[in-house]
This record gives C-alpha cells, sequence and structure tokens, in this order.
C-alpha cells in the first residue's frame, strides 16, 4: 500500500480502537514494543498452536512486535487466552463448526473457539503406495469388494514445521513436523483472523502478494464480548492441504472455510461398485447399453441398473458397513458421474420421464432407489443421513414421491449458479429459486448446495467477476441449507495459475459465508478495490462492475468483449507495474489473454459455408455402427452429405459420407468411410485415450455450441475414442470426457461409424458432455465432420467443410448447424481462402484467365499440396495456350513429383508428342506414387497408349485407374477410352 492509504488505515482503525480501550489505555504493543503474551494450554490441540503462530506473526507484520507464546501467564504482561486452557476466563462451549468468541477483560482478550483434532479412523490410506493396502483392510473387514471410501484421505494432511506455535523456550526435533489436517476444527483460529481483521488486514489471494497489512505501531487492548458464528456448518471447498501446499491452505483458512469428511456427498455409488472384481461377480448390477453391460475399467462413470434388487440389498449393506466403521454423519447413494440415459433392461424400462425434459428424465427412477435404501438405513441407523445431488438427468424433485424418507438429505448441483450461463438459461422449474423451493417440500432436511465453479483449468475465460451474484446467491440459501461442496481444481500451482480470476471466487464465496443474511457484498466489494488496487480503485471498480453485467454476452459480442478489455487498460495504466498495486493487477492481465483471443476471434468473418439442417426426430437408432436403422435409411437430405478434400475442397479419392439427427436430448451421426476393396482400415488404436489415434485412419467430429467453442471427439476404426475440449487451456484439452456411444462396422469397400453424443444445458460440470442447447437457426452451431486417411503411400484429408489449410482445426470454417426451416446464412463476400479462390479460378472456362488465377494460388504461402495443385492447373491452361515453353517451366516448379509428373505428361501430350510420354514414362512406377494422385498417372499414360496403339498396356492402365480415380469426368475418361480398346477386339 501507498504510504498515505497506509497511514489512513491505520488512523481509522486505531481511531476505531481507542475509542473502546479500557481506561487505564492498556495495550497490546506501544511504540512497536511487546505488552502482551500470548496464552495457550500446556497440552495445545493442533489448530491451537497454529492459531498462536497466526497471531504472532501478524502482530510482527503490522507492529514490529513479537508477542512471545507461553503456557503460564507471567503476570507482567497483557494476556491474550488463545484457545482452550486453564487459565482462560473463557470456555468454548457451544462454539460449534467454526464459531469463535472474542472477549476482553481489564488485562486479558480471549480468542477461543472448538479445535478439535481431526483423528482419521482405519483402514485409511497413508499415501498414495498405501492405497492397496488400506484396501484390501477394508474388503476384508466387510467380506465384500466395494470401493473404500476416502481412499484420498491423506491428501488433506499437511506436515509444517514442528516448532509452529511451541511456547517461548521448548524443545524440537530435529525432524519433528506439525501434522495439520484440514479437517481439524479451527475456532480459534477463526477468532485470531476475526480479531486481526477488525485490526485491518485482509488476505485476498495467497502468499504474501495478497496480503494486506495496515503499519500500527501501537494497538490497544480493545473492548470486545462478540460470539461470531459462520451461517452455515458446512463450507468446503476441495482444497486437500498436502495438495495445495502450505500458503494456499493457510489462505483458505484465513478465509474461514470448513470442510467435513463425516458428510459424504458426491457419486457414493461409483465408489462401491466401479473396480473389475464388482463387475466380474456381479455384471447383472450395470445398465445395459445396446445389448451390453456398462463397464469399462478404470472408469469412474459405469453406469447402474437400479432395479437390480441384489443391487439394492448390496448398496444397504454398503452404508451400513461405512456407518458402522467410519462413523459418518452421511453416506453417498449418488450415482456414477455422466449418468445420462436409463439402462436398457426388461425391468427397467417405462421408468424414466420423458415427457420431462433432460433434468427431470430419470428423477423418479433415481430417487426412488435413493428413498428405499434411506429407509432401510433408517431401521438400523436412525441418526444417520443417506445423501443423494439433484443432479443432471436426476435434477428436478420426483413427482411420484410425496415427501422423502426423513434421513434423506439432498444436495442441489448448481443451486446457485452464480458465474454460470447455464444460471441465466435456468427458466421455469428448473431456475434455482423454484428448484430450492421446490425440494424443500419434498424434505424436512436443510438442502445442500453443490457448485462446481467455472475454474481456469476447466476452460474458463470470461472475466465472470461477479461479487453481488456470489454474495447475492448465498445470502439467499442462509437458513435453507446446512451449507455447500464447491468444487474446483486446486493443485500445487494454485496460487500461481489463474490466480488473477480464481481467487476472486474463492474469497467472496468464502467471506460470504459469514455476516448473515444480509451481509453487505457491496461493501466487501468496493473495500476489496479499495484496499487491493490503490491508485487504480475507481478503474477496477469499473472494470469488475462491466464484468458482472457483461460477461454472459462477451462471448458473443465483439463490443462487449473490447470494451471490457479497454476498461482493463486504463485501470492497469494507473498503477506502478512494479508496486505490489500493478504485480496484482498483472494476474489479471494474464487471465484476460482468452478474452483477448476471444475478441479477436469475434473480429473475424465468415465466408459462404455449407450448411447442415436437422429434420425431424431421430427416433429408433441403435447405436451398432450398421446404419440400417429406419431414420438412417429415410434420412432427410438436408442433413446428408459428402466430404471434400480438406485443402482444396476437390472431390477425394476416397469418398465419406455423413448423415446427422436429433434424438431427444442427443445428437446423431452416421458416417461411411470408403475404403479400397481388399484393404482393411490402418487402425491404430484399439482403446479410448489412445493418442496414437492420429498416426492412422480416424474420423474427427468437431462442434461448436452456441455458448462453447469447440469440442473435438477422434473415433478409429475399432471405435476407440480420443475427446478433447479445446476451448479449455491445451495441459487440460483432455480432462474432457463426452459420453458419446460409439460403434464401428467394417466391411470390404467400407468402414462406417455411428456415434450418440449426449448434449446437456447443464453447465455445472464442464468436464463431462456437450453443453448446449438444440442449435436453431437464431442460435446455430458450427460443426466441421473430418476424416484423415494414412497409409504408406500417402495421406488423404477429407472434410465436410473444408477449411482450406492444412488442419482441420479452423473453427471459423466450420459449417452450420441448425434445426428448423431452409436457410441460408450471409456470408462476407470479402472473406477468401484457398478453397473458394480454387473453386472460382475453375469456372474461369478460358486459359487466357484460368492461367493468371491458378498462378496466383500458388503465390503467397500455399502448402506445397496446394501449389502443386494450383500450378499443375495453371500448366495444363498455358498448354491450351499453345505456349509450352510457359507450361513447362511451370511444371518444373511443381514441388511434389507425382504432382509434377503428371503435369509433364498433360503437357507433352497437349504438344502431341505422344512418344515421349511413352518413352519417359512408360516404366514409371506409378505404385509408388502418392494414392491420391495414382489414378491421374495411370489415366494420362493410358491415354498415350491408347494414341500409340499399344492396346494392351493402354488397357492395363485405364482400368487401373479406376480403382483410383473419384472425379467423374476422370472416371468417364478412362471407361470411354475403355470401350474404344473393348471395340477393337
Amino acid at each position: 500500500m501507498s504510504t498515505k492509504a497506509l497511514l489512513l488505515l491505520a488512523a481509522a482503525v486505531l481511531s476505531d480502537c481507542v475509542s473502546s480501550v479500557h481506561a487505564a489505555d492498556i495495550f497490546l504493543v506501544e511504540d512497536g514494543q511487546p505488552r502482551a503474551e500470548i496464552v495457550i494450554s500446556d497440552k495445545p490441540q493442533r489448530s491451537t498452536r497454529l492459531a498462536a503462530q497466526e497471531l504472532q506473526d501478524q502482530i510482527v507484520k503490522i507492529s514490529g512486535a513479537r508477542l512471545p507464546i507461553v503456557t503460564e501467564p507471567t503476570g507482567k504482561a497483557v494476556k491474550i487466552f488463545v484457545g482452550a486452557s486453564a487459565q482462560s476466563p473463557v470456555k468454548a462451549e457451544g462454539l460449534q463448526y467454526g464459531a469463535y468468541r472474542m472477549a476482553t477483560g481489564e488485562d486479558w482478550m480471549a480468542l477461543i473457539g472448538d479445535d478439535s483434532d481431526f483423528e482419521p479412523i482405519a483402514p485409511f490410506a497413508q499415501n498414495n503406495g498405501d492405497i492397496k493396502r488400506a484396501q484390501a483392510e477394508w474388503e476384508k473387514l466387510t467380506d465384500s469388494h466395494w470401493g473404500m471410501p476416502g481412499p484420498g484421505l491423506y491428501k488433506y494432511r499437511l506436515k509444517m514445521a514442528g516448532d509452529i506455535g511451541k511456547p517461548e523456550g521448548a524443545v524440537t526435533a530435529k525432524n519433528e513436523t506439525l501434522d495439520v489436517w484440514g479437517l481439524d476444527e479451527r475456532g480459534s483460529f477463526n477468532a485470531v483472523c476475526g480479531f486481526l481483521h477488525k485490526l485491518g488486514l485482509r488476505w485476498y489471494l495467497p502468499g504474501e502478494l495478497g496480503e494486506v497489512l495496515p503499519s500500527m505501531k501501537t494497538i490497544p487492548l480493545p473492548k470486545l464480548d462478540e460470539t461470531v458464528r459462520p451461517d452455515f456448518a458446512l463450507r468446503q471447498f476441495n482444497i486437500r492441504f498436502a495438495t495445495a501446499g502450505p500458503d494456499t491452505s493457510k489462505w483458505a483458512m484465513r478465509l474461514g472455510i470448513r470442510n467435513n469428511e463425516k458428510l459424504q456427498i458426491a457419486h457414493g455409488m461409483a465408489t462401491m461398485t466401479g473396480n473389475d472384481v464388482t463387475f466380474a461377480a456381479h455384471p447383472e448390477w450395470f445398465a445395459i447399453y445396446g445389448g451390453k453391460r456398462n463397464y469399462t475399467p478404470g472408469s469412474s462413470k459405469n453406469q447402474l441398473c437400479y432395479s437390480n434388487d441384489e443391487l439394492f440389498r448390496e448398496t444397504v449393506r454398503y452404508a451400513r458397513a461405512q456407518l458402522d466403521t467410519f462413523h459418518l454423519e452421511s453416506v453417498s447413494i449418488m450415482p456414477p458421474d455422466g449418468y445420462t440415459s436409463i439402462c436398457q433392461c426388461e425391468k427397467c424400462k417405462g421408468k424414466d420421464s420423458p415427457e420431462r425434459n433432460d433434468r427431470g428424465l430419470l428423477s423418479d427412477y433415481v430417487w426412488d432407489f435413493v428413498n428405499r435404501v434411506a429407509k432401510e438405513v433408517g431401521k438400523t441407523h436412525p441418526h444417520a443421513k443417506v445423501l443423494n445431488c439433484a443432479y443432471g438427468v436426476y435434477t428436478l424433485p420426483p413427482l411420484k414421491i410425496d415427501k422423502l424418507e426423513p434421513n434423506v438429505i439432498v444436495g442441489i448441483v448448481g443451486g446457485r449458479r452464480p458465474m454460470n450461463k447455464g444460471g441465466s438459461k435456468a427458466e421455469g422449474e428448473a431456475a434455482p429459486e423454484a428448484l430450492r423451493a421446490a425440494w424443500m417440500k419434498k424434505t424436512g432436511n436443510p438442502i445442500l448446495n453443490f457448485e462446481n465453479y467455472p475454474f481456469t483449468d476447466r476452460g474458463w475465460y470470461l472475466p465472470s467477476f461477479a461479487p453481488h451474484a456470489i454474495g447475492d446467491s448465498v445470502n439467499a440459501i442462509k437458513g435453507k441449507a446446512l451449507g455447500e461442496d464447491i468444487w474446483l481444481t486446486v493443485r500445487n500451482d494454485f496460487d500461481k495459475v489463474g490466480i488473477g480470476f480464481n481467487h476472486f471466487l474463492v474469497y467472496f464465496t468464502a467471506r460470504s459465508y459469514w455476516g448473515g443474511k444480509d451481509a453487505d457484498v457491496d461493501a466487501m466489494f468496493r473495500e476489496y478495490c479499495h484496499l487491493f488496487y490503490g491508485p487504480a480503485e475507481q478503474e477496477m471498480l469499473d472494470f469488475f462492475t462491466y464484468c458482472e453485467s457483461n460477461w454472459t454476452a462477451m462471448d458473443e459480442d465483439k463490443t462487449k468483449a473490447d470494451t471490457v478489455l479497454d476498461l482493463f487498460a486504463k485501470a492497469q495504466s494507473k498503477a506502478n507495474a512494479a508496486s505490489d498495486y500493478g504485480k496484482r493487477i498483472a494476474l489479471i492481465d494474464d487471465f484476460l489473454k482468452g478474452m483477448r483471443m476471444k475478441s479477436q476471434q469475434l473480429g473475424q468473418k465468415r465466408g459462404p459455408l455449407p450448411a447442415v439442417r436437422l429434420v425431424g426426430d431421430a427416433k429408433g437408432i441403435v447405436i451398432d455402427g450398421k446404419l440400417d436403422d429406419a431414420y438412417w435409411q429415410k434420412c432427410p437430405a438436408a442433413a446428408t452429405g459428402k466430404f471434400r478434400e480438406l485443402q482444396t475442397g476437390r472431390q477425394p479419392i476416397f469418398g465419406t459420407s455423413y448423415k446427422a439427427g436429433w434424438q431427444e436430448s442427443s445428437v446423431c451421426f452416421a458416417i461411411r468411410c470408403d475404403e479400397h476393396p481388399g484393404e482393411k482400415p490402418n487402425n491404430t488404436v484399439t482403446k479410448n485415450g489412445d493418442q496414437a489415434i492420429w498416426y492412422g485412419d480416424a474420423v474427427e467430429i468437431e462442434i461448436a455450441t452456441e455458448t462453447h467453442s469447440y469440442y473435438s471427439i477422434a473415433i478409429s476404426p475399432s471405435g476407440a475414442v480420443v475427446d478433447l475440449d479445446r476451448g479449455a487451456p491445451r495441459g487440460q484439452w483432455f480432462g474432457w470426457d463426452a459420453k458419446a456411444e460409439v460403434a464401428t462396422h467394417i466391411k470390404d469397400g467400407h468402414w462406417d461409424i455411428e456415434i450418440r453424443i449426449p448434449v446437456t444445458q447443464d453447465e455445472n460440470d464442464p468436464l463431462h458432455q456437450v453443453i448446449g442447447r438444440k442449435p436453431m437457426q437464431s442460435l446455430p452451431w458450427h460443426i466441421n465432420l473430418c476424416r484423415q486417411r494414412i497409409r504408406e503411400d500417402g495421406t488423404e484429408l477429407s472434410a465436410l467443410s473444408p477449411t482450406g489449410t492444412a488442419t482441420f482445426h479452423e473453427p471459423m470454417k466450420f459449417a452450420y448447424f441448425f434445426d428448423g426451416r431452409s436457410h441460408q446464412f450471409d456470408a462476407d463476400p470479402t472473406v477468401t481462402d484457398f478453397v473458394l479462390a480454387l473453386r472460382e479460378a475453375a469456372k474461369l472456362r478460358q486459359p487466357a484467365e484460368s492461367l493468371p488465377a491458378h498462378l496466383a494460388l500458388a503465390e503467397g504461402k500455399p502448402t506445397d499440396f496446394q501449389k502443386s495443385i494450383a500450378l499443375e492447373q495453371a500448366a495444363v491452361s498455358a498448354a491450351a495456350l499453345k505456349d509450352f515453353a510457359q507450361a513447362e517451366f511451370i511444371a518444373a516448379r511443381i514441388p511434389i513429383p507425382a504432382v509434377q509428373k503428371t503435369a509433364l505428361m498433360q503437357v507433352l501430350l497437349a504438344q502431341s508428342k505422344v512418344p515421349q510420354v511413352i518413352t519417359e514414362f512408360a516404366t514409371e512406377d506409378l505404385t509408388k506414387w502418392p494414392f491420391w494422385k495414382r489414378g491421374d498417372g495411370y489415366l494420362i499414360r493410358g491415354r498415350a497408349h491408347l494414341i500409340a496403339k499399344n492396346p494392351k498396356k493402354a488397357e492395363s492402365d485405364l482400368t487401373q485407374a479406376l480403382e483410383w480415380l473419384s472425379d467423374d469426368r476422370s472416371r468417364k475418361t478412362a471407361e470411354q477410352g475403355l470401350q474404344t480398346i473393348r471395340s477393337l477386339k
């Protein structure tokens, strides 16, 4: 902070403190000298030691005075009792869930709360290598192969320096550590932070750069008697201390979060069943899709059949075993993640609710199972709870259950949606307020709220700095919820990567958990701008305010994107880059790189593009790879088409056709890849996620929805899938799972793909499924379907919408994809590329016009392939003009040998130099040519042999030409030549 700002803040704080000091003017610190001591128990709990150390360290930072830590008051200083001790006049009774008491007397102050140490219950793993041992112990204990709950519990333990919080003179062994658990109660630590907060300290992000510290050489003993209670018992962020490290862990503690491992929340059924042994012993527990049981080794998303009676009985037994062993407050009876479709067995048939939207499709089915399990568990464990989250296709309350069992806790995923684009789309019964009200009618228990926060390593780039949305939505659930579980990604580099955005969400959420229903988020927000950005206060306030009002439109509206970037630039200019203020602003500058790239993309214009139009419902599709369903047989022409060569837009040698359809909340494609008869596809992978897929044959589906750009799904001939979210930072591309249902079928002459890709409007979990609405004319998607065919004798790339480059990944070239009436989308006439220019050049029938057009295409930076194709056509045009010297000169410039030789043969034929063609090329081994040019070579040489009256050689060449030609005109020339030969026989 600037000196002036520090003095003003210190004066304000000091004035506040002095107004309530005792008449004798007793001080904790006076003129930089210690006048107090920190008193702890002679057997303090872990978090008591942390609290004492925190108070000592922070007082040193703001005043220069070091208050000693003692276990017995010396009688020579003001006593600051931290935590429970025999000498403290204040007790911790009644202080639960992180609540604390701050009280002062004539010569003492007490900062106290519940500091209970967390004690893990066996079996639990000590580290990653110990999981196998703990799992075996769990299996022996339960006589079952269920997965062990909380296998990563050890990640909550952080080893810290052994001398932390020890009294003066205490001995610390050489390798001694203080093993702190993120699950310890920290009431006294909260009290210390509460007092420091009153002095003006703030912790906005991890590490020293995130601290705001007043300068106070004198700190009076204030008059205090406050009991501060949090608004929720659960204030859970998945910050695992051992992973996050000390700086981030301390920051989380200072913000007053509280995790609770005894409250089991998400995807408990996956923990129970997601292992090979369970599937081998009980395959009937798993859902049937397309005639197969849904199980992939190593996956946490293997879905179950909730009509199976044995699964039901085992789930009850599993819940009881956990409650008996680990003394949990709740057990999770929640389906595995990524659940989209009901099991297709006979028992499950008709138990879904297709008349409801996709958020209520399986509500009655899933919640009936949960409710029945809860009823049985309640008979033996009346005080325990069964928890399931309202999520995905079972978000809406069930219609057939009037009231859930009294031991059921409902966790609503996305019950606030403060920074989620899906929040603004959640209308009617799916809107957060309506959803909460509907669930509260179904249960007598307080709800739990679960949020997937839009963190940067989940692909988030939009500047949703939304303090009021956070604060107001948190205030709205106070008194109705037992708390929140916020899911975000916290690695050991959390304090460095994306922290300019990520800190904002965590800080304002965590601090909103304290202060009551009327907590003033606006005051907190303005204080943040003032203290954290100093001279750029007003400009940063303007920037954040604009972000909160407009971020949802910034990925579609370039004006708004540019405005927010301009506002930020003004703020950046106000602070010295070398100052703490400038460094803090630089963190946000780093985060805004994605917004700048989006602005550039929005500034790009689309030229003419293909359009794929969905017509009707794609009913009855079974994903088996055979493409024999009635819908595919009668697929509307608007939803069908053929691929073109990627770089030129010409017809590829091996054709690919596609059909598209929309089935309920999924998009389906049927793709046929033509092959050379007798030749198998080049399959390089057999398992999902194997990136060796790029070395062989594959089809790639690119999908940019109206809210996300873009997803990529690659399929090999074996049906192996690699799916990527290319809208995420590169390092997180492969963290996304499309949950696509895929089947392939290989026959002689072609191989087929059939795929169903689930689509959800629920943006709560951006790591699973395509997020978007059904594409419409007003809000179309943009897609591309692409194929790579890789052989030793060449590679051919083709696509629904040729990109005019060597890559599939050109989002501005993706085709329009929409449902509705036929529509012609506007195209910017100024946009061009190689494909469009080549198409225009091909329309020029006069060689004098065609020649310069094709020569122009060869200039600039075309690929060697494009340059070769353009120069070949230019050489043909020059030959047509009888300018054979230029034709030969042009042909000689062609970089790809096979194309160059083809052009030279054409130029020689145009000069009637048939003998020379035969002399130079009769022994040419065309099987060594790239397969995509081989047909042209055979055709031209065959024509030369025909003119030279070599019928056998002509017949051989022309016959082989037909194997490698796809262009209708070229094929007709070859067929006419063969007819001529036959007529001579």
